[in-house]
């Protein structure tokens, strides 16, 4: 294998690393120990909300590198150096490549779009402006929304995490796949 395949193979599985990682992290550890050490609602959504914008980028990279080497890789071979089972199991990787990619993207730009609303409704109550109940309940649907698109890209990046091992698993029997890889970058 060349170092310049072992060098995009690593690049992947630290994109898809730092995606599931931090979303993981956000969802079971961040939001939990934000509910239970700070007693203000809107402390906690500034608190979140900070976390989340600093964490989007690196998210955003994360997928990029781990959809651009997965794509940039695939583009290189044909499918006759793999086989049926490989073939299947590289057109699903496709689907849950941009499936991530659509969920991930989408919870970043609903998730920019919330935290705004939040900061506004902060700056609202500093002042003294009375917020609406049309915008508390906008926020929670923007809420509810990116958490569903969280799960989702979630589970898109665990399934591609899972058929790059049944990938990886499946090349090591395939004498062809094998030549052929040691040429790829």
């Amino acid at each position: 294998m060349s170092y310049l395949t072992s060098a995009a193979w690593i690049a992947h599985d630290l994109g898809l690393a730092t995606t599931i990682g931090g979303t993981l992290f956000g969802q079971k550890a961040l939001h939990p120990a934000l509910n239970e050490r700070l007693a203000d609602d809107q402390q906690r959504k500034m608190v979140a909300d900070a976390a989340w914008r600093n964490f989007s980028w690196m998210n955003l990279a994360a997928h990029g590198v781990f959809a651009a080497t997965w794509f940039i890789g695939r583009g290189l071979l044909t499918g006759r150096e793999v086989s049926k089972t490989s073939r299947t199991l590289t057109r699903v990787k496709d689907g849950l490549v941009i499936a991530s990619l659509a969920t991930g993207v989408a919870s970043i730009v609903l998730g920019r779009i919330l935290g705004k609303k939040v900061r506004d409704r902060e700056e609202q109550e500093m002042s003294g402006t009375v917020g609406t109940d049309d915008a508390d309940a906008g926020i929670e649907r923007l809420r509810k929304a990116v958490k569903l698109l969280g799960n989702l890209n979630l589970i898109s990046t665990a399934g591609i995490g899972a058929v790059t091992t049944a990938l990886s698993m499946e090349a090591s029997h395939s004498l062809p796949f094998s030549f052929v890889s040691r040429g790829l970058p």
